[in-house]
């Protein structure tokens, strides 16, 4: 029997990353942000509550590193999730290299991206920032004899809302569109 919830979201967990960016002045903040989705092959959709700090920023300066979150890193993930960038200086909790987009980009985390912004879509509450991804770095030691990821080596942290916990993606089920080759009714 289905239980009707109301207009509640029930497509969590998804991924944790830390969005990286330099202020007017040159000064490194970060922000924890889980409300992250894909927009095609090239692009990504950033949802950030209008009264984080980060949103000026990003609107001034039309450049993000997202940066993917590993076990290692959340402590001072959910650190720079829970405290402002206008009051704290957030610039030294991670180890960080400045990418080609002149943004920083985590040396712990095994992928960052580097974005450009593209456009935003603004709800009641929100900015929906939609950004073009325009450089991918990923570490060696998490790609597999192909090239491609190797998600037993890489465990992203993903968010999940109605508990609000961090959970490590678990283990393989099956390869898409190979699966279903296999279905019958």
């Amino acid at each position: 029997m289905w239980k009707n919830l109301g207009p509640l979201v029930a497509l969590y967990p998804t991924p944790v990353v830390v969005v990286g960016m330099l202020d007017e002045y040159e000064k490194v903040n970060w922000i924890n942000i889980a409300h992250v989705g894909i927009i095609g092959n090239d692009s990504l959709m950033l949802s950030i509550h209008k009264n984080h700090f980060s949103n000026e920023i990003i609107k001034d300066k039309y450049a993000v590193s997202i940066n993917m979150v590993t076990e290692n890193m959340i402590e001072a993930s959910d650190f720079v999730g829970i405290v402002s960038g206008r009051k704290v200086d957030k610039s030294n909790v991670f180890e960080y290299t400045i990418g080609i987009k002149n943004v920083p980009m985590i040396n712990l985390s095994p992928i960052v991206m580097e974005c450009e912004l593209i456009d935003n879509y603004e709800t009641k509450e929100h900015n929906q920032y939609i950004l073009k991804v325009r450089h991918t770095h990923i570490k060696s030691e998490i790609l597999d004899i192909n090239g491609n990821i190797d998600y037993n080596i890489f465990k992203p942290i993903l968010f999940e809302m109605s508990t609000k916990s961090y959970y490590k993606l678990g283990e393989k089920v099956g390869n898409c569109w190979k699966i279903g080759e296999n279905f019958s009714k």
